[in-house]
């Protein structure tokens, strides 16, 4: 177990908010930095046609209550909490983004209860491109704010093409300041991220493994896919394309990439 994290065996704290479609094995999908559990509607939608599919607000986000710092243990650990509060023992987990932090953590800490994995726009280790991409998307957030920090996310997480036809409006995009302590959590999830790097324990991964990248991805380029594939034992990789937010540019494939690897491991 990583020890800046809580332990994942964490006495019962407040519950998360969540949302539950479908039947079957049970799927927990994980969001990135955003932390909200909507982000997969489009996904657990088509998933649900044969697989329980659970979502959840990050703790502290949407509407899941504080745990203490935000920390990719405590991440973890609300994950085990909810499958426990419904008589859940296994599971699979499909972790995006910051989301795959978390994912790797339940294969390493959790291995008996974690079927198979997918790690999705997701890194082993933090580059030198990523630490500096990543701290100016803080200085953008802390001398800008909420809403620079949100479209730069846009610019740099959708193809352009997707972003003029879906997002892109007539004027030039309101730049609001925003709510002074969302801006700070967002800030601490920033840093958590940065500060969380396990990947020497990755060779201990034995769980069927699916990492995905797309090549058109600019927020996590697509070489730390295959370093994280390179890491894992046995793990399969997948390129995409659709940006960074490919589960939400391109739902129905990656909903079948997903269907078509757990069928194989459920």
């Amino acid at each position: 177990m990583h020890p800046a994290d809580p332990a994942l065996s964490a006495s019962a704290t407040p519950p998360l908010a969540f949302e539950s479609v479908g039947a079957g094995p049970t799927l927990v999908l994980v969001a990135g930095l955003g932390g909200l559990g909507r982000f997969w509607r489009p996904v657990a939608q088509i998933l649900a046609r044969d697989w329980h599919v659970l979502s959840f607000d990050h703790p502290g986000v949407g509407g899941s209550a504080p745990r203490g710092a935000q920390a990719i243990g405590s991440i973890a650990a609300a994950v085990l909490e909810l499958l426990d509060a419904q008589g859940i023992r296994q599971f699979s987990c499909v972790g995006h983004s910051t989301g795959g932090l978390v994912a790797q953590a339940l294969a390493l800490d959790a291995p008996a209860r974690l079927q198979s994995v997918v790690l999705s726009s997701t890194w082993a280790r933090p580059d030198r491109h990523f630490r500096d991409l990543f701290a100016l998307r803080r200085v953008v957030l802390e001398r800008a704010g909420e809403g620079a920090y949100a479209v730069l996310g846009q610019l740099l997480g959708y193809p352009p093409t997707w972003y003029d036809r879906e997002l892109a409006g007539a004027d030039v995009p309101p730049w609001p300041q925003g709510d002074a302590s969302r801006n700070a959590l967002t800030a601490e999830r920033i840093d958590m991220l940065l500060g969380y790097e396990r990947a020497d324990e990755l060779p201990r991964i034995a769980q069927p493994t699916l990492v995905v990248g797309a090549a058109d991805d600019q927020i996590v380029p697509f070489h730390h896919a295959h370093d994280l594939a390179q890491r894992i034992p046995h793990a399969q990789l997948l390129q995409l394309d659709g940006g960074h937010f490919v589960p939400a540019t391109r739902p129905a494939d990656y909903a079948e990439a997903l269907a078509r690897f757990l069928r194989g491991h459920g």
